[in-house]
């Protein structure tokens, strides 16, 4: 008799998915990255089957939302929505890092980027990125920038300029994109990295001017700007993020996500709409985003480690 009771049930747990899965976002309700999972979630749950739980715990670099991904149990119905930031610039800035980036997470899908900008005012001296760096050289009172938190991706960014070109720039902190922005506008700071949708109409109205943006190749809309890449820095994106799961999930499992993931990104809907938000989609398979996520951790930490970046 247990045989024949376990049996079934053994079956049916055996089906992934069989209920709701959750997505932890560790970022506050409203932002970008919540945006692009709300806006997946209906083609995802239509996909799966089964209901997506969208469940934002924001706070600390991404690392709250992420530890409660990473102690879940690997069987597919908890996973994250983490990136550039939460997992492989956190661990390697904060002092007593919550979990080991490569032991404690697999990742699943890729989903994209944000491109990042770095404006100055428009009656900045330096009307382009040559003349900004030579600005930074020869003064004798350093620069400043601005990110929009410590340890964040912008902050990294302007580090791997600063090392690329071996020029001294004062970071200023502020807490978020639209603070970053509002210093920027009242020229609290000389310069500042900021994601491209938050900056984009103020440099079209002419308040700011473009001197530079995180892209493989020069955008369209602006294409006497140039990259990143062509000035000589390390940097051909801007904060990139996926969905990743705790480490010890099954490869079905994974590659069930994964085809998910990838499928709800190619719909025309959501094609447009994550055009209309400046969010670039990437795709890779599952093998090339796992090698991609080690080699970031890498990167990213010689920078974190350069700099001298430590968060208590």
């Amino acid at each position: 008799m247990v045989s024949t009771v376990a049996f079934p049930t053994l079956a049916q747990e055996g089906v992934y998915p069989n209920r709701p899965i959750r997505i932890i976002v560790p970022w506050a309700a409203g932002g970008g990255g919540d945006a692009i999972v709300r806006l997946m979630g209906p083609s995802l749950q239509k996909r799966l089957g089964q209901p997506i739980v969208v469940d934002n715990r924001p706070g600390a670099i991404g690392t709250i939302g992420s530890v409660a991904a990473a102690r879940s149990s690997p069987d597919g119905y908890t996973i994250v929505y983490g990136g550039m930031e939460s997992h492989t610039i956190a661990p390697h800035a904060l002092k007593r890092a919550p979990y080991d980036s490569r032991k404690d997470f697999v990742a699943v899908a890729p989903l994209g980027y944000f491109p990042v900008a770095l404006v100055v005012a428009a009656s900045h001296p330096a009307k382009n990125l040559t003349q900004f760096l030579q600005m930074a050289k020869d003064t004798k009172l350093p620069m400043t920038f601005g990110s929009w938190s410590i340890a964040t991706s912008g902050h990294l960014m302007m580090e791997a300029l600063k090392q690329a070109k071996g020029v001294e720039l004062v970071h200023v902190p502020y807490n978020g994109t639209a603070p970053l922005l509002q210093a920027q506008l009242s020229q609290q700071v000389d310069s500042s990295i900021n994601v491209l949708p938050t900056v984009e109409p103020h440099i079209r109205s002419g308040a700011l001017r473009l001197l530079t943006v995180s892209v493989p190749q020069r955008l369209p809309e602006f294409p006497d700007t140039p990259t990143l890449k062509e000035a000589g820095i390390n940097v051909d994106k801007g904060p990139w993020v996926g969905i990743f799961g705790p480490a010890g999930m099954s490869r079905n499992v994974i590659a069930r996500i994964h085809d998910a993931v990838e499928d709800t990104l190619r719909e025309p809907a959501i094609v447009e709409q994550t055009t209309n938000m400046h969010f670039i989609v990437e795709h890779m398979s599952q093998r090339a985003y796992q090698d991609f996520y080690l080699g970031e951790i890498n990167r990213w930490g010689q920078y974190v480690r350069t700099a001298k970046i430590t968060i208590e």
